[in-house]
């Protein structure tokens, strides 16, 4: 790019953004340059298309180069934008959460048919459900689930100061501030004790990549998202380890909890469940697949029969 300065016609400019992506293998290089670009210009929605023949400043310019080469070292969109759209809406993003990606919005997914499926629904105004997330990062899973359920409260729990700021920030942002309390702990420790229980559900997408694995993932995920967010142990079992024991004591009697859970581990995490007294609910035991047609999810609830 530095040999060959951009030029200054917006609709120029498009373009060769466009092909510098397709050289350097991008897989989406008309939507990443359209969002670099608006990232870079400010513009919002429709406002990239209504202007094809502006010329760009030299600071405009430099803005959009900036961003490009930072995209061509293999940065994600998500972070160089600082946003990931989850579900229906954006979520900010710093580099101390974890990206959100569409897999996890199987969980989503799931709650909301195993909710359904019980009667609950948005526009039952006494429907006051209570959500726990587990490792909320962002906020995207609780949040998430907040706006669907208008009436709803829910607790976020993270072991980073720094990432329950921004969850908290997008929980305001998004409208619902005021029904979500983000709290700084490890997973469930002394929340029975403190007398916090009676979650209707319990959401969790923990770390879950083995240890000796984490160096080999694609590169948007191993060099930019925190390690802590993915280091699950030598097997990639041990947050399922230390969180199932304890799930009944914050769990209502017929609570759901719902994990994520990486590429054939649904058989281990399982047995961890059944062991602790629980058992699948909704679609196939409890198992729902995301869009690769992987297992992605499993839900449980206590069992309704001592084992």
């Amino acid at each position: 790019m530095s040999e060959q300065p951009l030029p200054t016609h917006f609709r120029t400019c498009c373009r060769n953004v466009i092909q510098v992506l397709e050289k350097v293998g991008v897989l989406t290089p008309e939507l990443d340059a359209r969002l670099l670009i608006s990232h870079a210009l400010g513009l919002r929605g429709a406002a990239f298309f209504l202007e094809p023949d502006r010329l760009l400043s030299e600071h405009e310019l430099s803005e959009i180069a900036q961003r490009l080469a930072r995209r061509m070292a293999g940065e994600p969109i998500s972070r160089i934008v600082g946003e990931r759209g989850f579900w229906k809406h954006e979520f900010r993003l710093s580099p101390d959460v974890l990206d959100p990606r569409p897999d996890s919005e199987t969980l989503i997914e799931a709650a909301l048919e195993l909710l359904t499926a019980r009667g609950h629904s948005p526009d039952k105004q006494h429907d006051k459900l209570s959500f726990l997330d587990l490792g909320t990062g962002s906020g995207a899973l609780l949040i998430s689930l907040l706006l669907e359920f208008p009436q709803a409260t829910g607790i976020g729990i993270d072991i980073s100061a720094k990432a329950l700021e921004v969850a908290a920030a997008n929980a305001e942002r998004l409208g619902c501030g005021d029904r979500a309390l983000f709290e700084a702990q490890n997973w469930l420790d002394g929340m029975g004790e403190k007398g916090a229980g009676g979650f209707d559900v319990v959401i969790c997408n923990p770390p879950y990549i083995r240890h000796d694995d984490i160096e080999g993932l694609a590169p948007d995920v191993a060099l930019f998202d925190p390690h802590g967010a993915l280091d699950g142990g030598p097997d990639g079992l041990d947050p399922y380890r230390e969180i199932i024991p304890q799930l009944t004591s914050v769990l209502s009697p017929e609570g759901i909890v719902i994990f994520e859970i990486g590429e054939g581990q649904h058989v281990e995490i399982t047995a961890l469940l059944e062991e602790a007294g629980f058992e699948g609910v909704g679609a196939s035991n409890g198992q729902y697949k995301d869009l690769s047609g992987y297992i992605r999810a499993l839900a449980a609830s206590p069992c309704r029969a001592p084992r």
